[in-house]
């Protein structure tokens, strides 16, 4: 009896002890799971840097991940370049770095780690990729350590396609400066602390990286498909010209032939829309090409049906269209042309000379306004006021009148004997365009209102 007792009494013991083991795993599994969680809740919900925390040996403390990443990228610009014979030059750069990721880890990472929580300035390596930068540190690296005055610049050989000439490569003694951005930045990945770069020109001359013998089945490209320049037809009147070297932009040379770029007539539709909404406008005139002030050609082109229109002309080589939104005037081929030098009137329709006139414009004080305009009016029998040089006011009746510069405009001048020549330098009017009686009233029944005008010397 006294032995079951003992095995008993064994029995409950192991027993008991068993549950005071298994109670206490399962407060330690509790402690390491609410730490964990609580752990994992502080890394993935990190909004600053933690108090202490370096990146790259930069004091990140209380920023948060984009003032960090501002920070670590401005202070890990800064190099100073030395050359034997030279003064130290210290050069600011322009690299971005690809660290957004792992700075965002390092972040979560701080808000956990013992060391930070209970040490302080714990510094976290990130390594500094470059992602961009390379064209604005060369230039100034350039600025810090310049060429010497005389020197002989290395050019890669290209085609003019204007001139259809292959312009061979010039091989220079002139320094590849992005070769030093590029080798100084690869460094700095490589070792955060390097700040130091030792230049030997020798060994840094600029070669060129394009051939004339490179190019030479390109060239054969180019003289069978890019000879010629293209034309745009436009609401001015006066074609548009993409000539042979913007024209490269939408016919790519391949060895299996010509591949358009979508892209490239684009990019030309851009540059025109930019050109046609400013304040001046390239017209063809009887005289010749003349940039004018535009008052009147309100022009919105639509980018991406003028780049279609782009395109379809570059594999066509017909002429395509600037395609404008509704609402514009237009030249349409027809507009009055008034040449101040000349002192003439002419009315160009359908891009013939239709009519011609001669004239008087504004005198000494008064000269008629250049630019583009249009008819706003067309009025029979009107009565044009104004006052004199002298102060006094005139009444002027006039048959045919038809405005096209606020009061400025074409009319009959009966009270004239003579037009044409230089009677407008002495004898000039108040800034209207005066004609013969019978000239303005053959004009007049010509033009609708609306016609465009263009007024140059």
């Amino acid at each position: 009896m006294r032995s079951n007792n003992v095995v008993q009494e064994l029995a409950d013991k192991k027993t008991g002890v068993s549950k005071r083991v298994k109670i206490i795993i399962a407060i330690a599994a509790i402690i390491v799971i609410g730490t964990c969680a609580f752990g994992g809740y502080r890394y993935s919900n990190a909004s600053t840097f933690a108090k202490g925390v370096r990146i790259d040996g930069v004091d990140v403390s209380g920023l948060n991940l984009e003032d960090a990443i501002d920070k670590v990228t401005a202070e890990n610009n800064s190099f100073t370049i030395a050359e034997d014979g030279h003064e130290t030059k210290e050069v600011k750069t322009s690299f971005t770095y690809d660290i957004k990721a792992s700075m965002r880890v390092k972040m979560g990472l701080a808000s956990i780690d013992p060391r930070v929580i209970f040490c302080k300035n714990v510094n976290y390596d990130v390594t500094l990729k470059k992602k961009s930068g390379i064209e604005k540190s060369a230039d100034a690296i350039s600025a810090a350590v310049p060429d010497a005055q005389g020197v002989k610049y290395t050019e890669d050989a290209y085609i003019d396609y204007n001139s259809m000439t292959l312009v061979p490569e010039v091989q220079g003694d002139s320094v590849d400066f992005k070769k030093i951005a590029k080798e100084i930045a690869d460094k700095k990945a490589a070792d955060y602390k390097f700040t130091k770069y030792k230049m030997d020109r020798k060994k840094l001359i600029s070669e060129p990286k394009v051939t004339a013998d490179s190019l030479k089945d390109e060239f054969e490209f180019a003289k069978q498909y890019l000879s010629k320049p293209i034309y745009l037809n436009n609401i001015t009147g006066t074609p548009y010209e993409i000539e042979p070297n913007a024209l490269a932009k939408v016919i790519l040379y391949s060895k299996t032939g010509p591949k358009y770029s979508q892209t490239g007539a684009q990019e030309i539709a851009k540059e025109i829309a930019d050109k046609y909404a400013g304040s001046s406008l390239k017209v063809k005139t009887l005289a010749g090409y003349k940039i004018l002030g535009n008052h009147a050609l309100k022009i919105n082109v639509n980018v991406d049906k003028t780049a279609e229109s782009i395109l379809n002309a570059a594999k066509s080589g017909e002429a395509g269209s600037i395609v404008t939104d509704q609402g514009a005037a237009s030249a349409g081929g027809s507009h009055i042309e008034i040449n101040l030098s000349g002192q003439s009137v002419r009315y160009v329709k359908n891009g013939n000379v239709v009519f011609t006139s001669s004239m008087v414009s504004g005198g000494p004080g008064h000269r008629t306004r250049t630019g583009i305009f249009k008819i706003n009016a067309k009025q029979r029998n009107a009565t044009l006021k104004g006052r004199n040089d002298d102060g006094t006011d005139y009444e002027s009746p006039v048959s045919y009148w038809m405005p096209f510069d606020g009061g400025n405009g074409l009319h009959d001048a009966p009270w004239r004997g003579a037009f044409g020549g230089g009677i407008y330098l002495s004898g000039g009017s108040h800034g209207c365009v005066n004609m013969p009686p019978a000239m303005a009233a053959q004009l007049y029944n010509m033009i609708p209102v609306g016609t465009i005008v263009y007024v140059y010397s």
